[in-house]
């Protein structure tokens, strides 16, 4: 969900980032990170700086979805726009439209524009494809994708594991692959993102593009 574009304080931050855990702050650090990041999403420039404009909440996907609205808040002086990212696989979900509309009703009467981000299942959906970045990022042999496909987690002409979590489970306890929330900016920071068909993403993308059009360079 956004709201649509108002006179923009340019005084003001470009975006703000409320996340749910620290895998997710660790994704948008190594891909902000990116030279050109704004290139690769085919949008215009803007500024994010994980120290000023990411927040990860305490108590994960249930303390974002009842209280991104409180949490955001704070900003509200300091930026322009938010973008609240979360799993929609916790305990007591809602599920990914209940989530959606709920968090965007309370973001409404606060923030001018906005987005709820909700990760379906979550946030592991992100980082599958085949590519050898994959396996020099989470440290795991470059046979990954036969490894998986034979041990049941991604079945051929599947473009993703069923269960993305369970897969990188799997090769953390038989093929050693990095334990770390590291491996999501190192995953961020080279695997491609053209062709990800992941609705999440796409929102994501769109919302920024509508924000931040190539046009605005």
């Amino acid at each position: 969900m956004t709201r649509g574009r108002a006179g923009i304080d340019p005084r003001l931050r470009d975006v703000v980032f409320l996340v749910a855990d620290g895998s997710m702050e660790q994704l948008l650090r190594g891909f902000f990170g990116r030279a050109g990041y704004h290139r690769t999403l085919g949008c215009g420039r803007f500024d994010v700086d994980p120290a000023q404009d990411v927040i990860v909440a305490a108590r994960r996907d249930p303390e974002v979805y009842g209280l991104a609205h409180e949490l955001l808040r704070p900003y509200l002086s300091s930026h322009a726009r938010a973008v609240v990212m979360l799993d929609n696989d916790w305990k007591g979900s809602p599920g990914t439209e209940k989530i959606r509309a709920d968090v965007g009703r309370r973001l409404a009467g606060l923030w001018d524009e906005y987005a709820v981000i909700v990760i379906d299942p979550e946030l592991e959906a992100w980082i599958w494809q085949e590519n050898p970045h994959v396996a020099t990022a989470l440290g795991c042999p470059p046979e990954f994708r036969g490894l998986l496909e034979r041990a049941g987690h991604w079945p051929a002409g599947r473009a993703k594991p069923p269960n993305p979590k369970e897969a990188l489970e799997y090769l953390r306890d038989r093929h050693q692959a990095d334990r770390s929330k590291a491996v999501f900016r190192r995953l961020a920071a080279r695997i491609s993102v053209k062709g990800c068909i992941d609705p999440a993403f796409l929102q994501l993308r769109d919302t920024l593009r509508d924000w931040f059009p190539e046009d605005s360079l």
